[in-house]
C-alpha cells in the first residue's frame, strides 16, 4: 500500500530587527517624575488630561489605552497599584482583554454567517449514521437538555440507553448579577460537548454547545453556575474571598481533571471537574503574600507544578510563584490501580491533587507581567499513565531497582514501553508584559533536575522525600531559600511591540497525536531542510515557543536549549527566532489539550478582528474563520467531541474536534467544529460540507449567558 504523506512548508523568515532584540535591563518602576513637594505643604492637585493618541502612540487604539505606563515609559506606580488591586472587576477586565474590535474601527460586524447542521433547535444538536438519517425516532434521541429523560429507567423505555463522551473545565465570567447565589462566584464548571452512542441500536449523536447547567447526560457537577470548591470555600472558610477570579489553569498533556482558579488576594485554589470526587483531595489550596496580585497561570504538562505571574504591589515588580503539586503517580483506568502510597510531589500524576506548596519566587525583568505558558521535555504517550505503574517493581521510587530503571531512561530519545516512566529533566517558562513590551523565557531545568536527584538516586536522597511539610521550607518540598540550586533562572528578555500572549509547545498522544509527530514521524526531509539545523526534527513540539502582538503578528521561537539541555546544542540556544505569521489584530492564545485537533496546534482569538485563526507549529496557517454572530471573542478553548468508540469505522462512530469561544460584550459563548486537517482520515470524522460545498468550519451554537465569559479551559471528562 502507498504512504500518504504531507510535506510541511519552509518556516518563513522573522522581521530581521527582532533577531537583536535581546535585551538584559530590568525596566524601570518610578512614579510620574518630578520633584517632591515641600515638607508640611500639600500641593495643589493638577488634572492630568488624557493623553490623545498622537500622543501615545500604539499605547491608545481608540477608547482603550494602557493605564500604567508614563510618557516616559517608566510605570506609573499609583496606577500599577489601582490596577492590580481592580484585576478582577469589570473596567479593569476590559483594559485586560486590550482594545475591541469597535476601537480598531470595526464597530459593525459584517462577516456572513457560516452555515451548521442544526438550522432550527439552537442546541447544536448532529445525529448521525445511516440508521438515525432514515429513522425519525432515532434522530429525536439526539435531544436538547428539556427533552431528556428523567432516570436512567425513563432512559431504556426511550431507548436512549448508551455510554457518553464529554468534555468540560472550568470557565471564568463577570456576572450581570454579582449577588446573584449561583452567579456570583465568577467561576463555573463548564461542558463544552458531547456525544453519545444509544444501545442496542448503535445510533449516535453528537450535541455540540457549552453548558452551565447540568442535565441527565452531564451530571456530577460537571457543568455547574459555580464551582463546588469555590462555592464551599467561600460558605466554610472564606467568607472574604474576592469573587471573580484573576485566572484559571489547567494541564495540557493528561487527564487533568483537578485545575487551578487564582484571586486577587493572591489565594488560589484548586478546582474539579469529573465523574467522581478525587480520592484524598485537599480543597485548602494556598494564598500569595500581601500584596502580590496573581494575573496568569501555567501548569506544566503532566501536572507537576503551578507557575503564577504576579504584580507584586509592594515593591512595583513582577514574579513568577513556583508551586508544586501533589498528584498520584499515574495510571490506566481506576484509581486503585496504583496504590495511595505513591503521591509523589513534582512529578508526573493525576486525577487528584493532594496538596500545593509555595516553593518560592523567581524576579522578573519587568513589572506587570500579563501572560504565561510552561512546558518540558516530557512525552509520556499515554495520556493516563500505564498500567505497569502498578506493579511495584516498575513503578515504586522507593526501590532502588525502580529508581535506577527511571533514571536509565534516555531523555532525548524516548521509544516504546519507557515513555511512562521518566520525570522531566529540562523545561521553561515564557511571560510576557504587554504594557511594557517584553518576553522573558525561565530556565526551569534546575527545578526539574532538583526532583530527578531527589526521586532517582540514591536511598538517601529519596529518603529526604518523605520529611514532608506543606508550612516548613526546610522540609520537602523544600523552599528555595532551604535550596536555592533548584531555583528557576531567567535567561532570555527580549523587547516586542505589545505581546499579547504567549504559548509553550507540548507534545501529547491525543486525537491527532502532534504535527511534530505528522511532519517529522511519517515526513523525512532533507538536513538542508532540519528545522534547527542541529536537532533531530522531532523536537519540534517540545522546542518552539510562540508569542502574539497587539498587531496580529505571531512569532515562532527555537527553545530547544531550555527544553533539552543535554542536546548538542544545550544552553547556547535559549530563544531564537524561527518564523512569524499573521492573525487577526489582539490575538489571545485560545487554550489547546491532548484531545484536541493535535496537542501542538496553534488557535488564536482575535479579539480586534473577531476572527479565529488555526496554524500548525510550523508557523503554516491552515484558515481563520469570523461569523456575524460573534459580538466580542477574546479567547477559547479546543477539544474534540465524538459520539460511538473511536476505531469501530464508518457509521459507527463519528467525531470532530471543536473551539468554544468565549464571547465578552456578546455575553454568550459560541460553539464551532473545526476541521483537524488529519495527515490520515480514518473515515469517522463528521463531514465538514455546507450546501455551498466543502468547508473548514461548521457552526454548531451560539448560547447566551448572564455575564462576560473570558476564560476558559477544558479535559477529557473520567
Amino acid at each position: 500500500m502507498t504512504k500518504r504523506t504531507i510535506r510541511p512548508p519552509r518556516a518563513r523568515g522573522i522581521v530581521g530587527a527582532l533577531a537583536a532584540c535581546l535585551l538584559l535591563a530590568a525596566c524601570g518602576g518610578g512614579d510620574e517624575g518630578g520633584a517632591p513637594p515641600a515638607t508640611g505643604v500639600t500641593p495643589t492637585p493638577t488634572p492630568t488630561p488624557t493623553p490623545s493618541p498622537v500622543a501615545l502612540g500604539d499605547r491608545q487604539i481608540g477608547q482603550w489605552r494602557e493605564l500604567i505606563i508614563n510618557a516616559n515609559g517608566t510605570i506609573n506606580r499609583d496606577e500599577y497599584v489601582r490596577v492590580a488591586n481592580n484585576y478582577n472587576t469589570a473596567e479593569i477586565m476590559d483594559y485586560r482583554l486590550d482594545p475591541t474590535a469597535a476601537d480598531f474601527g470595526n464597530a459593525t460586524n459584517t462577516a456572513p454567517q457560516l452555515w451548521g447542521p442544526d438550522q432550527t433547535s439552537g442546541f447544536g444538536l448532529w445525529p448521525f449514521g445511516t440508521f438515525a438519517e432514515n429513522n425519525p425516532t432515532e434522530r429525536a434521541k439526539c435531544a436538547a437538555p428539556a427533552n431528556l429523560p428523567r432516570s436512567d429507567q425513563e432512559a431504556r423505555e426511550r431507548g436512549m440507553e448508551g455510554p457518553a463522551w464529554l468534555v468540560g473545565g472550568a470557565f471564568a465570567y463577570l456576572p450581570d448579577n454579582p449577588n446573584d447565589p449561583d452567579f456570583r462566584f465568577g467561576v463555573g464548571n463548564f461542558k463544552g460537548a458531547d456525544g453519545l452512542v444509544f444501545e442496542p441500536s448503535g445510533g449516535l449523536c453528537m450535541r455540540m454547545f457549552g453548558q452551565w447547567d447540568g442535565d441527565f447526560w452531564v451530571r456530577n457537577n460537571i457543568a455547574a453556575r459555580a464551582n463546588p470548591q469555590v462555592r464551599e470555600a467561600v460558605a466554610s472558610r472564606r467568607p472574604d474571598l474576592p469573587l471573580v477570579p484573576t485566572a484559571i489553569a489547567r494541564g495540557r498533556a493528561n487527564s487533568s481533571q483537578v485545575g487551578f482558579a487564582a484571586f486577587r488576594d493572591g489565594t488560589i485554589l484548586p478546582t474539579v471537574v469529573g465523574n467522581s470526587a478525587p480520592e484524598f483531595f485537599d480543597p485548602a489550596g494556598i494564598r500569595l503574600p500581601a500584596g502580590m496580585v496573581p494575573t496568569a497561570m501555567a501548569v506544566t504538562p503532566y501536572n507537576e507544578f503551578l507557575v503564577v505571574s504576579i504584580w507584586d504591589t509592594n515593591t512595583v515588580t513582577g514574579k513568577l510563584a513556583f508551586i508544586a503539586l501533589r498528584p498520584r503517580q499515574m495510571a490506566v483506568g481506576s484509581p486503585s490501580q496504583t496504590q495511595n502510597t505513591r503521591w509523589y510531589w513534582g512529578t508526573p500524576g493525576a486525577w487528584t491533587n493532594r496538596g500545593m506548596k509555595l516553593l518560592g519566587f523567581v524576579d522578573l525583568p519587568f513589572a506587570a507581567p500579563t501572560s504565561l505558558d510552561v512546558s518540558n521535555n516530557l512525552y509520556l504517550q499515554n495520556t493516563r499513565g500505564f498500567g505497569n505503574n502498578d506493579d511495584p517493581a516498575r513503578g515504586d521510587l522507593s526501590r532502588q531497582s525502580v529508581r535506577d530503571l527511571w533514571r536509565g531512561v534516555n531523555q532525548v530519545y524516548p521509544a516504546g514501553d519507557v515513555m511512562w516512566h521518566q520525570l522531566a529533566s529540562g523545561g521553561y517558562a515564557v511571560v510576557a508584559s504587554r504594557a511594557e513590551g517584553r518576553v522573558s523565557f525561565v530556565d526551569m531545568t534546575p527545578l526539574y533536575q532538583h526532583y530527578r536527584d531527589l526521586y532517582l538516586t540514591t536511598q538517601a536522597n529519596f529518603n529526604r522525600t518523605l520529611d514532608t511539610s506543606l508550612t516548613d521550607g526546610a522540609k520537602f518540598p523544600f523552599s528555595f531559600a532551604a535550596e536555592p540550586g533548584q531555583r528557576p533562572v531567567v535567561t532570555t528578555t527580549l523587547s516586542m511591540p505589545q505581546p499579547t500572549g504567549v504559548s509553550a509547545g507540548i507534545m501529547a498522544n491525543g486525537y491527532i497525536n502532534t504535527r511534530s509527530l505528522e511532519y517529522f514521524e511519517y515526513v523525512r526531509r532533507s538536513p538542508r531542510e532540519n528545522w534547527s539545523g542541529v536537532e533531530p526534527e522531532r523536537y519540534l513540539a517540545r522546542s518552539r515557543a510562540f508569542v502574539a502582538s497587539m498587531d496580529g503578528t505571531v512569532r515562532g521561537f527555537n527553545v530547544q536549549g531550555l527544553t533539552f539541555p543535554t542536546s548538542p546544542v544545550g544552553k547556547t540556544v535559549s530563544a531564537t527566532p524561527l518564523f512569524s505569521f499573521a492573525a487577526g489584530r489582539n490575538p489571545n492564545f485560545a487554550q489547546v489539550n491532548a484531545t484536541s485537533t493535535a496537542s501542538d496546534d496553534l488557535w488564536l482569538v482575535s479579539r480586534g478582528d473577531r476572527r479565529i485563526t488555526f496554524a500548525w507549529p510550523t508557523g503554516d496557517v491552515q484558515y481563520s474563520f469570523t461569523d456575524s454572530r460573534l459580538v466580542d471573542p477574546v479567547t477559547g478553548s479546543v477539544s474534540f467531541n465524538q459520539g460511538g468508540f473511536g476505531g469501530r469505522g464508518p457509521g459507527l462512530a463519528v467525531n470532530t474536534p471543536f473551539i468554544s469561544i468565549m464571547d465578552y460584550n456578546g455575553k454568550a459563548i459560541l460553539t464551532y467544529a473545526v476541521n483537524p486537517r488529519p495527515a490520515r482520515p480514518n473515515g469517522e470524522l463528521y463531514p465538514f460540507r455546507a450546501p455551498s460545498g466543502a468547508v473548514d468550519v461548521l457552526f454548531g451554537s451560539r448560547r447566551p449567558f448572564p455575564g462576560k465569559p473570558f476564560a476558559v479551559d477544558q479535559e477529557e471528562i473520567i
